[in-house]
């Protein structure tokens, strides 16, 4: 976990002096309610469970405080999923691990689900392969990505029998093509650098649907990596914020 403040630090100086770590007695607590931490989330407390500072991702709170807070709900002690984030945002998806889905030596897979009383496992959403994967491609999302003034979105069909025509495989490909260098340790989802221009390539963790955004300095370079990731993806882009 260090190693992704070392990261954040790179876009967003002065991060390591932000976070507050969580309070040892209440990761205690909150194991004693929710069961055994993932190992990735322990870190994650130990380090910045307190705040982030003013880092905001996914437009969720992972204060440690708002976490021991829901779990005042008796029912949702000790269960398959391990609530670690609320969301800020209109749709009330909060964040959990699923405990049967571990990845890893100490990770879970990340979905997203309504903090509901009998809320049906077959109503999550999963997201992630884990925590990992989420902070490092959220925090590239939010603190690289605005930093280029020239982005595309490209994304394969929604529904899965469609997807499965397309190949995230070549997007990966055709960026170390174009100079880019892979950045660790995401795996399944790929986070790309190259100076001048950057790429986030989001895979569903269960699903072979994919999107990935492309950013870059210069509109004119923009607009020949767009065609030639068109071309080659055969997907359509469109221009986002």
């Amino acid at each position: 976990m260090r190693e992704f403040v070392d990261f954040v630090e790179k876009y967003r100086p002065g991060f390591s002096q932000e976070i507050v770590p969580a309070d040892m007695f209440d990761i205690e607590v909150l194991e004693k309610h929710a069961g055994s931490l993932p190992g990735v989330y322990r870190r994650f407390l130990e380090i910045m469970g307190a705040s982030m500072g003013d880092l905001e991702l996914a437009e969720a709170s992972f204060s440690i405080e708002g976490v021991l807070g829901a779990y005042s709900l008796p029912w949702l002690k000790n269960g398959r999923y391990v609530y670690f984030a609320r969301d800020k945002g209109f749709n009330s998806w909060d964040w959990f691990f699923d405990r049967s889905s571990p990845h890893g030596l100490d990770d879970c897979l990340v979905v997203n689900r309504l903090l509901e009383e009998n809320y049906p496992q077959g109503g999550s959403h999963p997201m992630y392969w884990g925590l990992e994967e989420f902070l490092y491609c959220e925090a590239f999302k939010e603190l690289r990505l605005p930093q280029l003034p020239f982005r595309r979105k490209f994304s394969s069909p929604d529904d899965a029998d469609a997807a499965a025509a397309f190949r995230s495989g070549v997007v990966s490909a055709l960026a170390v093509e174009k100079g880019f260098e892979r950045i660790p340790p995401v795996e399944h989802c790929a986070l790309y650098e190259r100076g001048d221009a950057a790429l986030l390539l989001y895979r569903h963790p269960i699903q072979p649907t994919f999107s990935f955004v492309l950013g870059c300095d210069d509109s004119a370079e923009m607009a020949q990596l767009a065609q030639e990731f068109e071309t080659r993806t055969g997907l359509r882009s469109v221009v986002t914020r």
